[in-house]
């Protein structure tokens, strides 16, 4: 089986052409190419498929094996891998994922994809739609206690749930420890990615990630745009902002309307090779 290995801004997926793993069983090939130690190693595996509604599809797998509805960071590297492969000779694309269909736009260098921005979409505030359990309407800068700990938090769905934890100082935070707590939490039926979130000024903000069925990632690019999202609504930060993660950082705005959320980040390729199963 051919693949790619890629990563934006250290977020590593492997990438395959739903033609060459046919037969196989998606959430069971992404726990084994996944592991670090056994397989090719990544947070997970995206599989580039046909649509019949949109140019390309995608189909996104946590290195758990859970199903992803969306990923900021994995459809960058979904473009860059489209066009760079010929799958597509366009620089505007339409992407079908769980979450809809995704707009997205290739920064190209001749025949090299360097750079893709997204339309992720409007923000969802509305608790039972992210999916958050409680009586509230939204959830936005509120004490939540879990296991005994206090956080202060706001609750958005990019497509998928996010919790974006309010914090004075994102490094002093064990993400293996509170991540865990958080993302496994009843308050959260599907469980939920976690971004423990410092803003540093208007337009900057430091980021760490406990990701949802994969844990610790150096970067999360639907994460970015929940944590502008509620920074944002919560009168922390304006209207364009740059997220930085432990793997690099992207470029969050609102678009003209101030209504759907713009990703702009890097698409980059590791190596490439042949899985043998």
């Amino acid at each position: 089986m051919q693949f790619i290995k890629m990563h934006g801004c250290g977020n590593d997926y492997v990438l395959v052409n739903e033609n060459d793993v046919k037969g196989y069983i998606y959430p069971e090939l992404a726990k084994k190419i996944s592991d670090r130690k056994e397989g090719v190693g990544s947070d997970g595996l995206i599989v580039v498929g046909k649509s019949d509604c949109a140019d390309l599809r995608m189909y996104m797998y946590n290195s758990d094996g859970s199903r992803g509805k969306m990923c900021g960071n994995g459809i960058r590297l979904l473009g860059k891998y489209a066009y760079e492969r010929k799958l597509t000779i366009k620089t505007r694309l339409r992407v079908e994922t769980d979450s809809g269909i995704k707009m997205l736009y290739l920064h190209t260098n001749g025949a090299c994809v360097e750079t893709v921005t997204v339309d992720m979409g409007a923000p969802v505030f509305e608790a039972k739609k992210i999916p958050v359990c409680s009586d509230d309407e939204s959830i936005l800068d509120k004490r939540v206690n879990i296991c005994g700990r206090s956080y202060n938090m706001s609750c958005v769905s990019m497509g998928n749930p996010h919790a974006v934890i309010h914090v004075d100082e994102a490094d002093i935070y064990d993400l293996c420890e509170d991540g865990s707590r958080i993302e496994n939490d009843r308050m959260f039926p599907d469980r939920v990615n976690v971004m423990f979130t410092e803003v540093v000024s208007d337009d900057y903000i430091r980021m760490k990630i406990w990701e949802r069925g994969s844990g610790v990632t150096l970067a999360c690019g639907s994460g970015a745009c929940a944590a502008f999202a509620a920074c944002h609504a919560t009168g922390r930060c304006g209207e364009h902002v740059k997220v930085c993660m432990p793997g690099g950082s992207v470029e969050v705005s609102y678009d003209e309307n101030g209504k759907n959320i713009i990703l702009t980040g890097d698409a980059n390729e590791v190596f490439t090779g042949e899985y043998m199963l």
